[in-house]
């Protein structure tokens, strides 16, 4: 089998269990810059196997649904028959097109919203600046300011002057962005934020209260599930696979020690929700169409719904078509 710098190396299919069968995934190789193939590595094959070996339950016998898709665009125009053929499709408030359109072939629309961050760039940044509610600049993202969570003037911003115009618009749902950053806070300062976990899940459940037939999904806090298993079941989750390395501006994968914090990290979510369903997104070359190709397998076969893309989502990249013979890598020589 040629190797294609994730290729699939074991598959062990466990039959005799009633309707149900279990699968196990290895997958090899390591990257290599100066090539656009991966050369093969007992050392990576070990270390992506620590991470990926889980025993995943799928249905067996009958016709299967076609795996669910999502996306997330943060650009303003975009075509929308490359919005086409997703579930789900998440939107940047500043989105130009027709709503409508995208919703046209079945797909349920999110508008991103940004609950513990705010951007300069926003309308309500300086309502927000003059209330007092910015506490730290990110370093990773210029321009966009913790918020404190806890400040009532926060909770009216967020919900009066930027959910309420999202939801008039018509939007199906909201896609709660940057809760992580504000419940770090109370993490690395408990004395200077504390309340701040619990303010993080009052003002998802207001949104939820305000709008109960909306859609809500929450990108990271992990932690929150359990406490918002009435609110929402649906978790997305940033770079489970690979990474962007803001310092060396490329992304790379996860080494194993991330990897299996990721991993403890989703077991205790699951653990905390049994009806979790978890979204995933991953960075990557989206020219490596074999990598990117072996990201989606590897994350559907963790049970994931995945997507991959660039770091600043801001063009639509759709699942790479299984190869045809003649854009096959060729085999990498042997280490």
């Amino acid at each position: 089998m040629p190797n294609t710098g994730f290729a699939p190396i074991l598959c062990v299919a466990a039959g005799h269990l009633p309707a149900r069968c279990v699968k196990v995934v290895l997958l090899s190789g390591r990257p290599d810059r100066t090539r656009s193939t991966w050369t093969a590595s007992l050392a990576w094959r070990w270390a992506v196997a620590t991470w990926l070996v889980a025993l995943t339950a799928c249905s067996c016998g009958g016709p299967q649904r076609p795996p669910e898709r999502w996306t997330v665009f943060y650009g303003v125009e975009a075509p929308p028959e490359l919005l086409h053929g997703h579930d789900i499709v998440v939107l940047d408030p500043g989105y130009r097109g027709d709503l409508g359109a995208v919703r046209s072939k079945g797909a349920k629309v999110l508008a991103y919203l940004s609950l513990g961050e705010l951007n300069r760039q926003r309308e309500t940044f300086g309502a927000a600046e003059r209330a007092g509610v910015l506490v730290r600049e990110n370093p990773n993202w210029p321009g966009a300011f913790v918020v404190d969570l806890r400040h009532p003037a926060w909770t009216a911003i967020a919900v009066q002057e930027m959910a309420l115009p999202l939801q008039a618009r018509g939007f199906d749902g909201l896609f709660l962005d940057t809760l992580d950053s504000a419940l770090a806070l109370e993490r690395e300062a408990p004395d200077n934020y504390r309340g701040m976990r619990q303010a993080a899940v009052a003002l998802v459940t207001h949104l939820r209260a305000r709008w109960p037939d909306s859609v809500l999904m929450v990108n990271g806090a992990l932690e929150l599930t359990g406490e918002l298993r009435e609110v929402t079941a649906a978790f997305a989750i940033e770079s489970t696979f690979t990474t962007w390395d803001f310092q060396a501006k490329q992304a790379r994968l996860l080494r194993p020690d991330e990897r299996a914090a990721s991993l403890k990290r989703q077991q205790a979510a699951r653990a905390a929700n049994l009806a979790l369903r978890l979204y995933t997104l991953d960075y990557w070359d989206v020219e490596d169409r074999a990598g990117v190709r072996a990201i989606y397998a590897a994350q559907r076969q963790a049970g994931f719904v995945p997507y991959v893309a660039t770091i600043a989502l801001d063009r639509v990249v759709p699942e790479p078509a299984q190869p045809s013979a003649e854009d096959a890598p060729q085999a990498a020589a042997p280490p």
